[in-house]
Order: C-alpha cells, then structure tokens, then sequence
C-alpha cells in the first residue's frame, strides 16, 4: 500500500534545514516494477511556477513533521 494519497501534504527532503524543503500536495502516484521497484508520487509543489516532479516514498515526509524535523536539526547542530 502507498503511504501518502492523492491529497496528502508532504515536504520534499533536502540537505538543508526542513524549514526550508520543498512542500506540495501529492497529485498522482504509481508503482514502478523495473526502474526502481516502488512507490513514485507526483507532487504538485508549493512553487510560483506550480511544477509537478516525481518522487520515491523516502524523499518525502508528512508536512506536518517539519516544525519536529527543524527542532532535531537545531539540536544536532
């Protein structure tokens, strides 16, 4: 089963700080069995340009998580 769904809130993971990924609205997903076996989602991000890009299940985290995310990154700065 996908973890996120058409819908869902998610943020893009980077290497800079989580307050600063990228964030969007998961638009479309499939499942790719060759490429690289998973889940791909389509997220519609948060941009002035409002592009769709592909992502695997562990480019992403809940939107929601981020303010969390940002507190650990402080931390172990």
């Amino acid at each position: 089963m996908p973890q996120y769904v058409f819908g869902d809130r998610v943020a893009v993971t980077d290497t800079c700080e989580p307050q600063d990924w990228a964030t969007g609205r998961v638009v479309g997903l499939r499942i790719d069995e060759v490429y690289q076996p998973g889940w791909w989602y389509t997220v519609q991000l948060d941009l002035p340009n409002g592009f769709a890009e592909e992502y695997i299940q562990t480019d992403l985290v809940p939107e929601v998580q981020i303010s969390a995310l940002q507190e650990q990154w402080r931390l172990e700065a």
